[in-house]
């Protein structure tokens, strides 16, 4: 039973990380360095001036630093908040893109980010119910 918790805890840390992950190196890291290229990668609309979006990046960034170290210090009672903003973050982007602000693009980022707070919810549900099994 305690490999069947640990592994569903370790499940849980796994998508943490590769979120933390991916926040620092896509949208964090890229918006910071080469926030053009990114933008009309997924055709996003900016103007000339890009210190906005590096200072997204930066704030994606450091977003994805707290993600990866809930992750590596195993806060599972962090888990939750998480998966909650992840969700809400989706729900923004696709009240943008019907509202007409944001192009087709930020639904996949919608996608990901819900993809994502599924993974590490229904990770953490099972490491929550091996627990109280055991």
């Amino acid at each position: 039973m305690n490999q069947d918790i640990n592994r569903a805890a370790h499940a849980a840390r796994t998508s943490l990380t590769v979120f933390g992950l991916y926040m620092m190196a896509i949208p964090g890291l890229g918006l910071m360095t080469v926030p053009g290229v990114l933008l009309d990668l997924f055709q996003l609309e900016h103007g000339e001036y890009f210190w906005m979006a590096r200072v997204i990046g930066l704030l994606a960034f450091i977003i994805g630093v707290f993600q990866f170290c809930i992750a590596r210090f195993a806060l599972a009672e962090l888990y939750l908040i998480t998966v909650a903003q992840r969700y809400f973050a989706a729900l923004v982007f696709i009240a943008l893109w019907i509202k007409g602000e944001a192009e087709i693009a930020i639904v996949l980022f919608a996608t990901l980010d819900m993809a994502g707070a599924t993974w590490t919810l229904m990770a953490f549900k099972r490491s929550d119910s091996a627990l109280k099994n055991h």
